[in-house]
């Protein structure tokens, strides 16, 4: 014990005189390793307001000059939005207004329902957030109903601008109530970065009610959302220079020449070698300033050419830009393989281990961006619009509205490699009750309604041509055989010729 006590005294020690507590998490350690590592501390929208204008500038102009983040977005649109997450209000009289007014909701005349919704979510991928703006129409206008959205870039709302006046409190472009509800957007009139005048481009103060504000918060108290790429903005510019190095060094390398370093006791009638094709010569004033492909460079008496030698790493660049794309696909929510293309070494088990974890992220952000920030306050919008304006009548409407509003939401089916094992499992559990069959039509586009009708279609069709197909259940067993309580409706004596 008394060994113990005494090493135990001198760790003490020693870590005294080191300035290192003995309680204190690593983490949060002054020493070498830790000093001056993330110690300043933040709030959530300080160093949003600061940076930015600097990232959505930064984003923009990786998606449009670099091959994988424009990837990155394309990806995580496509598996987010997909052909567009769908409504199914349960009314066939409101659904089948809303399938009309989708084709004409696009204030610019562009794009239906589900393309700004694939428009939004690329906005709030690239820039952080998406904004739209309710615009209110006319009933002479023509509309199904009078009301369209306005897609507009996030950059209309200036980070910048945070003031107090009047016993209002903007923070961020953003105006904000006594208890800290959000009041209005000061919005720009054009895009700032258009290159108006200052007389010409002023903000505009839009009730909060008219706007509808997407991003992803990942701290209470955030304001603005920040671009996807910016845990890895630095990596995607990183690999862009190396790759230009990698290229530069490879085109240098095929720069075959001939050199011709002359003595000063030369012949003067020596008319040098006999291959080649001469691009300088020794009166050339210029000097030597490029090479050439095959060509013979006469130097300066005693001048020679000398090359650096940088350290070399082609033999494990293609394992670097890997790792690098790793991190980049880590870093943007997507996998490695939907970046790259790459599926060198991946199996179907692998890819749908991965797949299964990405999609559970996507799920995550239907729910959360989509669904309850975007589409909800859209349908619920039109919804009061379309009865305001008499395109709906409902006795009792306000009282009744939310339950109108109980609306299901329903995403793209997931494609799998194997889709007999999907349509297999889907089978069993709408057989099993576990899931409806509202569901699974709405996975794969239709509403039920609008399902059962073509069904029934089907079915007059092919009874009314004498067909019996292995596809209807109603006279084929799944197992090929003809249903048992199927009766031929010429051998009933009480049936309906007519039907």
């Amino acid at each position: 014990m008394g060994v113990i006590s005494t090493l135990s005294r001198g760790m003490r020690r020693a870590a005294s005189r080191l300035g290192i507590k003995a309680s204190a998490y690593e983490g949060a350690g002054q020493g070498r390793r830790m000093a001056g590592r993330g110690s300043v501390a933040t709030g959530p929208n300080a160093p949003i307001a600061n940076s930015l204008p600097l990232l959505q500038a930064r984003s923009h102009s990786a998606i449009r000059n670099n091959a994988y983040a424009s990837s990155a977005k394309e990806k995580y649109v496509s598996n987010l939005v997909g052909t567009g997450i769908k409504p199914q209000w349960g009314d066939p009289e409101i659904q089948a207004l809303w399938d009309r007014w989708l084709r004409e909701c696009d204030a610019d005349g562009i794009d239906d329902f589900y393309g700004l919704q694939a428009l939004a979510a690329g906005a709030q991928f690239e820039s952080g957030e998406a904004l739209a703006r309710f615009r209110y129409r006319r009933v002479s206008d023509g509309l199904s109903v009078p009301l369209q959205i306005q897609m507009i870039e996030s950059e209309h709302l200036d980070p910048a601008f945070s003031r107090t006046f009047g016993g209002r409190l903007i923070k961020m472009g953003i105006e904000f109530d006594a208890i800290g509800s959000r009041t209005a957007f000061h919005l720009w009139r054009h895009h700032p970065h258009e290159h108006l005048t200052a007389e010409m481009n002023t903000r505009a103060r839009v009730p909060a009610d008219a706007v509808i504000h997407m991003y992803r918060r990942t701290r209470p108290g955030q304001l603005r959302g920040i671009p996807e790429l910016t845990p890895v903005i630095v990596r995607l510019y990183e690999i862009d220079a190396m790759q230009d190095a990698t290229l530069a060094r490879q085109k240098l390398s095929q720069l075959f020449g001939a050199f011709v370093k002359r003595k000063t006791d030369h012949d003067p009638e020596d008319d040098g070698p006999f291959f080649g094709t001469q691009v300088s010569s020794a009166d050339d004033p210029e000097g030597l300033s490029e090479f050439t492909p095959g060509g013979i460079h006469y130097l300066e008496d005693d001048e020679e050419v000398t090359f650096s030698a940088p350290p070399d790493i082609q033999g494990q660049y293609t394992e670097w830009l890997r790792t690098e794309l790793l991190a980049v696909a880590a870093g943007s929510g997507i996998t490695y393989e939907q970046l790259t293309g790459d599926l060198k070494g991946v199996n179907y088990s692998s890819i749908r281990a991965g797949l299964l974890e990405f999609r559970r992220r996507v799920e995550a952000l239907q729910a959360q961006l989509l669904t309850h920030q975007w589409c909800r306050r859209i349908a619920a919008k039109w919804l009061d619009v379309a009865v305001t304006s008499g395109a709906l009548r409902i006795d009792g409407y306000w009282q009744k509205r939310s339950q109108l509003l109980a609306i299901d939401w329903i995403a793209p089916k997931w494609a799998w490699v194997d889709p007999l094992k999907e349509v297999s499992a889907d089978l069993m559990e709408v057989r099993a009750g576990f899931k409806p069959r509202s569901e699974a039509a709405g996975e794969r586009g239709w509403s039920l309604d609008q399902l059962d009708t073509e069904i029934a279609k089907g079915n007059a069709s092919a009874d009314a041509q004498g067909l019996m197909l292995d596809s209807d259940p109603r006279r084929v067993a799944k197992n090929g055989s003809a249903q048992a309580n199927d009766i031929d409706p010429a051998a009933d004596p009480d049936a309906d010729p007519d039907q």
